[in-house]
């Protein structure tokens, strides 16, 4: 069975705080990493580690990146879209763009949607099919 990961187990990972939390959310991502637990990560959650990470952290935007990246490639992570939010997670970095304008381009470039918007940088970095 595919399990929904919650933003917390993450954050507690990367930031290695609480102990606790921090030695239980190791367990997690190991058995997601060898592929005996698989999971799928919302867009919503890799929103959410973003901004928590980034505002509240301080963890730059890049490294932030990097990490989400790293997790998606585990065995156990079973996302179909992970190409899609890969994609996103690269032209936000690229373009200087925040994270759903990026996934909103990339699913107009990916799978053929076309975008309603007033957004400025969505506007400038993402063309109309």
């Amino acid at each position: 069975m595919v399990s929904l990961i919650d933003t917390n187990i993450i954050i507690r990972f990367l930031v290695k705080e609480d102990n606790d939390l921090y030695r239980r959310s190791i367990n997690i991502i190991e058995q997601i990493d060898q592929g005996t637990l698989q999971v799928e990560i919302l867009s919503e959650v890799i929103m959410e580690i973003l901004f928590i990470m980034t505002k509240y952290y301080k963890v730059p935007l890049s490294h932030v990146a990097e990490d989400i990246k790293v997790l998606l490639l585990m065995d156990g992570v079973v996302n179909q879209d992970k190409y899609i939010l890969f994609d996103a997670l690269n032209m936000m970095l690229e373009k200087k763009i925040d994270y759903v304008d990026a996934l909103i381009c990339t699913k107009t470039k990916l799978q053929g949607y076309d975008w309603i918007s007033f957004d400025a940088d969505l506007v400038r970095h993402c063309p109309r099919r």
